[in-house]
């Protein structure tokens, strides 16, 4: 028997757990979950509320993005708070390269729910990566720390740019797969959707996720990536 891990109390671990799972619950619910269910506004009450805001970036916005819901303003408030208080670094290293993917993803995501990113103090400079990994390996862990982008509307010239390393990406999902890698798996999945429409290619995405939201029932970061992933699937 396998010994869940348990972050500590009040960690920053431990709240973007708690808020995965609550975004996940509301993907579940439908339509209607965001709305009913779940309210954006109140994690900066909680210890490590903000951190898990800004650690999931622009995925705390995607259920509202795909189910529909509007974004209040108190809730569009609380995600600038976020940036202000846990800033991008700055710099021209691949770090700094690879936030830049990341705020412009959450950027995108506030424009289309009628929120202006521009000037917000804390957002990195904004862009695709100058040069993807030749390599498929690195690529792969790449894709997997940009997994918030993972959005055919979030980052259309990365998604563009990926179009020729589908083969790529499928071997590092393979991969992640075969080293029971859950959260890399899922992660990879969302991007083979985004460049693919239902997951057309060698791998087939469906049963993947079925596994992935089986044996990943006991993590909330697993439990929402695969939420996403599916409901990037459904909606082609």
């Amino acid at each position: 028997m396998s010994i869940t891990h348990q972050p500590a109390p009040g960690s920053v671990e431990e709240a973007t757990g708690a808020l995965a799972d609550a975004l996940a619950g509301a993907l579940r619910r439908g339509d209607q979950g965001v709305a009913a269910r779940f309210r954006l506004d109140s994690w900066d009450q909680r210890p490590g509320g903000l951190a898990a805001v800004r650690v999931l970036g622009a995925d705390v916005l995607v259920p509202f993005l795909l189910t529909g819901q509007p974004l209040r303003q108190d809730e569009a408030s609380l995600v600038r708070a976020a940036v202000r208080a846990y800033p991008a670094p700055r710099g021209h290293g691949p770090e700094e390269a690879l936030w830049g993917v990341r705020d412009a993803a959450l950027a995108a995501a506030l424009a289309r729910l009628g929120v202006d990113a521009a000037g917000w103090e804390g957002l990195a400079a904004t862009g695709a990566p100058t040069r993807l990994a030749p390599g498929w390996l690195t690529l792969a862990a790449d894709l997997v720390r940009l997994s918030t982008a993972a959005h055919p509307l979030l980052a259309p010239d990365l998604t563009r740019r990926l179009g020729d390393r589908r083969l790529d990406v499928e071997r590092g999902l393979v991969r992640a797969v075969l080293r029971h890698d859950l959260l890399s798996a899922a992660r990879l999945s969302r991007w083979l959707l985004a460049l693919s429409p239902r997951g057309a290619g060698a791998v087939a995405l469906p049963p993947i996720l079925d596994l992935l939201e089986t044996v990943g029932a006991d993590d909330p970061r697993v439990r929402f990536e695969t939420a996403i992933a599916r409901r990037l699937n459904d909606s082609h």
